[in-house]
């Protein structure tokens, strides 16, 4: 999609309807005679005859009207159909609603397109990345896992047929064979190459002699997470900080030219269910390419992003003294809403298990390698909490910050509390993300800071309830699983990101239903007193996911001079006609995004 970049002067509004005051004409009369043509304009589109939520409150009830005008890329009016039909002209697009619903575009404050993209479009993927790669010096090996044995025979076959300057590298998503594997092994079937293994997301990794030898010839011993054997001599095994300073710093990246359009065309999957800003961490290669798709005019939806300078950075100071402060610096369809610092545990029970939790674990669940949990930010060198304090004295908040554990979230909220008494972050809107075990400590204590949540209905749904349930007890499910209801009381403020690209769970409605039902994949409901009304759960998705992304004054309701971002449905949310367990059966019909078309599949709205 190509897109206009639409100029306002957002006293245009004003001057018109004073005119048509004061002249007693309407704004839709010709008024060229009298006033300049430059300071009149028509609408360009006019939807009438529906339902339009306007999200123009921060608490319900939400306010329904018939119809929006829309001129120059923002919302110029909402209204009866009458007043706001008087506002077209004759090239004015007129869209007869028939009684469907406009609801303002969709804001998700965490999801990773950029990542996903990787994995939809894998195959066509895959033979671009070996080949900007091999231009970089780097073998990008596609190993089979099956055993240990497999795994050694891949890595000699390509070490055997590529000169010793090149990088051998893969990436692997288990654990079991992969931990199997030190830099010995690595040694013998690469002696002359360097070797890395980066396993999961990023922050752990096997590297093989040669590899060590660069990593610690670029950073000395200050680099924390190159672990060891008893005898003080490391091991190849990486993790934490130093893992993802070497997934950033030391292998090539993938460059944006090539990256550019599969990100494009995730995006546009999701400009089709509605989503119209989407908020993500990014790092510098994704974050360039991005880049090269605004400038171009072909960036489909809006990305408020969180910069990954700051994830498991130990040199993170060093470098904000020359980055300086960019928060909020970009266009209307590219900015940057903060820094992302290092995640204080890993995934929830289910998969490797390594939650920095308090309760302890009645169950060991298969791939769950760490008994006690873990907390990340507890190990040795880790920059855990002084991410924090450093990012706040430079001006920023956190944001884009993966959590799961209580004690994760006690560990953050203590670090947010040391920035706050250096430099107030009230009203900044400092972040929390996932919100799967908040205790009810978590709860008042994120109120009193001012943070932001992030939640993620998807999750609670598909793994982490029934995960908690099993692993902790089923009192933990029911009393600190995605306890919206409680925070909103609390008064702390809530947002909505999907974080999955699995259908039909990233869809909006279908997060909707869920935080109005509390029901899981299994059928059983979690935290009934959690449930959610329809109003709050469509601010949740809407209004209050605008000051997340920095955005609340531009985004997140249909307001006269706000941006034209909205999305028609077949059916109205609040329709109490439509059963709770069948919200996620309303579907998006036509996106609009800057008063363009960005998704409208049966010309609804062209």
């Amino acid at each position: 999609m190509s897109r206009k970049r639409p100029f306002t002067n957002l006293c245009l509004t004003s001057l018109v309807l004073m005119v048509g005051l004061f002249m007693r004409v309407s704004p839709a009369q010709d008024l060229s005679s009298e006033v300049p043509p430059e300071v009149l304009g028509y609408a360009d589109t006019v939807l009438y005859n529906g339902q339009v939520l306007t999200m123009d409150r921060d608490q319900p009830p939400i306010n329904v009207t018939q119809a929006i005008a829309v001129r120059e890329g923002r919302v110029l009016a909402v209204g009866d159909s009458d007043r706001i039909l008087r506002m077209a002209g004759p090239d004015t697009v007129r869209v007869d609603l028939e009684g469907r619903a406009v609801i303002p575009g969709v804001i998700d404050t965490h999801s990773h397109p950029n990542r996903y993209a990787l994995s939809h479009y894998r195959q066509e993927y895959n033979l671009a990345l070996v080949q900007s790669l091999l231009e970089q010096g780097v073998r990008y090996v596609n190993v089979r896992w099956e055993s240990k044995e497999t795994a050694l025979s891949d890595f000699k076959r390509v070490a055997e047929n590529v000169s010793p300057d090149e990088l051998i590298y893969t990436t692997f998503r288990g654990n079991e064979t992969s931990l199997a594997l030190t830099r010995y092994d690595l040694d013998e079937v690469a002696p002359d190459n360097r070797l890395y293994v980066m396993i999961g997301s990023a922050t752990q990794g096997i590297a093989n002699s040669r590899m060590l030898d660069k990593i610690l010839a670029m950073y000395g011993d200050r680099i924390p997470g190159i672990l060891k054997d008893e005898n003080g001599v490391p091991n190849g095994q990486i993790f934490g900080a130093a893992g993802t300073v070497i997934d950033q710093e030391v292998v090539p990246r993938v460059t944006p030219e090539v990256l550019a359009p599969f990100l494009k065309k995730e995006l546009d999957e999701w400009v089709a269910i509605g989503v119209t800003t989407l908020s993500t961490r990014l790092k510098g290669n994704e974050l360039t390419a991005y880049g090269l798709l605004d400038r171009a005019g072909e960036l489909p939806l809006r990305l408020g992003y969180s910069h990954e300078i700051g994830r498991s950075n130990p040199f993170l100071e060093r470098a904000l003294k020359r980055f300086g402060n960019l928060q909020g610096h970009g266009t209307e369809w590219l900015w940057m809403i903060g820094i992302s610092i290092g995640k204080p545990d890993g995934d929830g029970p289910g998969s490797r298990g390594n939650v920095c939790a308090t309760p302890p674990k009645k169950v060991m669940l298969p791939g769950d390698i760490y008994p006690e949990g873990l907390c990340e930010w507890d190990m040795p060198g880790e920059p855990g909490a002084d991410a924090v304090l450093v990012t706040n004295r430079y001006g920023y908040r956190v944001s884009g910050v993966h959590t799961f554990g209580d004690k994760g979230y006690l560990m953050m909220l203590d670090a947010y509390d040391q920035a706050n008494q250096e430099d107030s972050i009230l009203g900044r809107s400092f972040g929390l993300d996932h919100g799967m075990m908040i205790s009810p400590e978590i709860v008042q204590q994120s109120a009193n800071l001012d943070v932001t949540w992030s939640l993620q209905p998807p999750m609670f749904y598909s793994t982490y309830a029934a995960g908690v349930s099993r692993v902790y007890g089923e009192e933990y499910a029911h009393r600190w699983m995605l306890p919206v209801r409680s925070l909103i009381d609390a008064g702390a403020k809530v947002s909505y990101g999907a974080d999955t690209h699995d259908d039909p769970q990233r869809q909006p409605m279908f997060s909707l239903e869920v935080l109005v039902t509390r029901k899981v994949m299994d059928g059983r409901v979690f935290g009934s007193r959690e449930a959610l009304d329809r109003a709050s759960a469509l601010l949740m998705l809407t209004r209050w996911g605008a000051g997340y992304v920095l955005r609340d004054q531009e985004l997140g309701s249909l307001e006269p001079g706000k941006l034209a971002d909205l999305v028609v449905l077949d059916g109205n949310p609040l329709d109490p006609g439509i059963a709770d367990e069948n919200l996620s059966e309303i579907k998006v019909l036509a996106t609009i995004i800057g008063g363009e078309v960005a998704y409208d599949p049966d010309n609804l709205v062209r």
